[in-house]
């Protein structure tokens, strides 16, 4: 994703978020008065340890506002996505209008607490491989709708891409092999006359079939909840041939360390998008 795919991905995002918040109106808000118009100066503050994502999801959710009702808007920010940030760090400062900031706080923090917490948990995860060649890879396991938004947060917090969907990389599963083609080296002759290994990934339940699609040489082999003994006796089978290896399955922080010392190329884990804990984040008016 460029930064102008990642901009449109968040006006987007804040624009459902918004409309979704504010609905026909604050009304809590309107009760205020002249003195929501005045010119108002907030800080925001972690409460916890982690890494920073989500700015532009932040600062659109207040321009959103902005645009809607009027008035100016200064955000300055202390740090930027995937620094490091420290528990009672004050992150950014907005000045504006007392309306605006009032109208766009909860949207604002909703979306940094969250793509936050999957940075942070990405990292805890990245920083287990140190120098190890294996690279963390996310899934397609995603929140519907803020797929693009998880995945740049995931990059924030040090770990690769996988596929974004079905569209970008071909990934023969389980499923794809149905009771119309029982033999695997079938299915596998089909699939070659359609289009080339080398632009494939495909996924092995056990030893038996990996010997039978290493043979193919595809450019991936994903080994689905393989055993850490397994692991190790696909990559002597695998050794010396052009294709990678991808494990996955059951992975988390407790056990990732005993999948890395496998040595194999990719872990790909559903947890970095699917499990998340926010990052707990304050904005006070300043009075």
């Amino acid at each position: 994703m460029n930064k102008a795919s990642i901009k449109k991905i968040a006006a987007n995002d804040v624009a459902i978020a918004i409309k979704e918040d504010l609905g026909s109106g604050d009304i809590t808000t309107k009760l205020l008065g002249n003195e929501k118009n005045k010119l108002t100066t907030a800080i925001v503050k972690t409460n916890e340890n982690g890494i920073l994502c989500g700015q532009l999801w932040f600062d659109n959710s207040f321009k959103h506002v902005q645009k809607l009702y009027g008035g100016s808007l200064k955000i300055k920010w202390n740090k930027k996505d995937g620094d490091k940030i420290k528990k009672n760090e004050i992150i950014c400062k907005i000045v504006a209008p007392l309306k605006i900031i009032l109208i766009g706080e909860r949207t604002a923090l909703n979306f940094i607490q969250f793509l936050s917490g999957i940075s942070s948990k990405v990292n805890l995860y990245v920083r287990k491989i140190k120098n190890r060649k294996t690279k963390i890879l996310d899934t397609r396991k995603t929140i519907p709708g803020l797929r693009f938004s998880q995945k740049y947060a995931v990059k924030c917090g040090g770990a690769k891409n996988h596929r974004h969907g079905l569209y970008d990389q071909v990934l023969i599963k389980e499923n794809h092999i149905t009771k119309k083609t029982p033999i695997l080296e079938n299915f596998l002759d089909h699939i070659k006359r359609r289009i080339s290994f080398r632009k494939i990934s495909i996924e092995v339940e056990n030893i038996e079939e990996l010997k039978k699609v290493v043979k193919y040489m595809p450019k991936n082999i994903l080994l689905d909840n393989f055993s850490i003994l397994n692991i190790k006796k696909a990559r002597k089978i695998v050794n010396n041939t052009v294709t990678t290896i991808e494990i996955s399955g059951g992975i988390n922080l407790q056990n990732v360390d005993k999948y890395i010392s496998c040595n194999i190329d990719f872990i790909s884990i559903g947890d970095l998008t699917k499990n998340i804990k926010s990052i707990d984040f304050s904005l006070i008016v300043l009075k």
